[in-house]
């Protein structure tokens, strides 16, 4: 079945056809439990230095929040680094996914904090409940599901008044990326990763959804732009995958260097100058309920 982008009312693209619900989710499940036999995803481990930067995140959006710790809830925990972090932190922090398969391998005593299934149906009794939170995470989330709009719509329901919500996406779409197409360094729409990516943000569309469901963009960042390897044939890993983990060491040492030798605040400078600029492999945005 081949497939198709479609532009939405509020500028993003999505993937038609859409996979039902079931169809996702039994992807999802052979995906995390049927195709490993057993093994863990995360078995491939990581470097001291690779640990250390993912705790850049929180501590990003620590700075970004700037106020005494609150309730905290990150919607798709995955490992739980940030969900950790932010424990130690002394906020009240619970968090949701699909499985807890990373969270085992690396947080495992982070079972009690953590809800198991479906987001939206585990948002709805939130929701129900009468539960808000101060901060609200959800990283790398919104491209996944098949109704991204009323995922953003779920998550202003829960945030409290003056709380803040920190949505992370891939870049995709960029003129970076067209670039590297035009000048003919990878496969046109080399981007579309269907079906884990069902919806395409890139750095203007994005702030152009969330406005359009009630938020206010206080802080549009964009992370350190990996894409630019693509335009060197000789750190294309495109062409050449395995090319790509040197990149991402490469990646990951110029901001851990940035933020040991500068400072936090200038690593938050860099990425809001990437933002301003349309690149960065991801992009963050810090909104607020309007």
């Amino acid at each position: 079945m081949s497939l198709k982008l479609v532009e939405r009312p509020e500028g993003y693209y999505e993937i038609e056809p859409r996979p039902t619900p079931d169809e996702l989710a039994a992807y999802y499940r052979d995906k995390y439990f049927g195709a490993t036999d057993g093994r863990t995803p995360y078995a491939h481990g990581y470097t001291a230095e690779e640990l250390e930067h993912k705790l850049l995140q929180p501590a990003e959006t620590e700075l970004v929040w700037g106020r005494a710790p609150g309730r905290m809830l990150e919607v798709g925990v995955g490992e739980g680094f940030t969900l950790d972090y932010f424990l130690k932190r002394g906020w009240q922090a619970k968090g949701l996914d699909f499985t807890d398969d990373g969270v085992r391998e690396f947080h495992p005593h982070l079972a009690e904090h953590l809800m198991l299934g479906d987001a939206f149906a585990l948002l709805d009794e939130e929701i129900a409940k009468g539960e808000v939170y101060d901060l609200v995470i959800c990283n790398n989330v919104l491209e996944h599901v098949i109704d991204p709009m009323g995922l953003l719509q779920r998550l202003r329901a829960i945030v409290a008044p003056g709380g803040l919500l920190r949505v992370a996406v891939p870049n995709d779409g960029s003129w970076l990326q067209d670039q590297i197409v035009g000048r003919g360094l990878a496969d046109p729409q080399f981007w579309i990763a269907a079906p884990d990516h069902l919806n395409y943000f890139n750095t203007d569309t994005l702030p152009r959804a969330l406005a359009a469901h009630g938020w206010e963009v206080v802080e549009h960042l964009g992370e350190f732009p990996i894409d630019i390897f693509l335009l060197n044939p000789d750190t294309g890993y495109m062409r050449d995958r395995s090319k790509g983990r040197n990149c991402h060491f490469t990646r990951v040492a110029f901001e851990m260097g940035l933020w040991r030798e500068r400072s936090l605040e200038a690593v938050v400078e860099f990425r809001r100058g990437c933002a301003r600029a349309g690149v960065g492999r991801n992009q963050t945005a810090y909104a607020r309920p309007v």
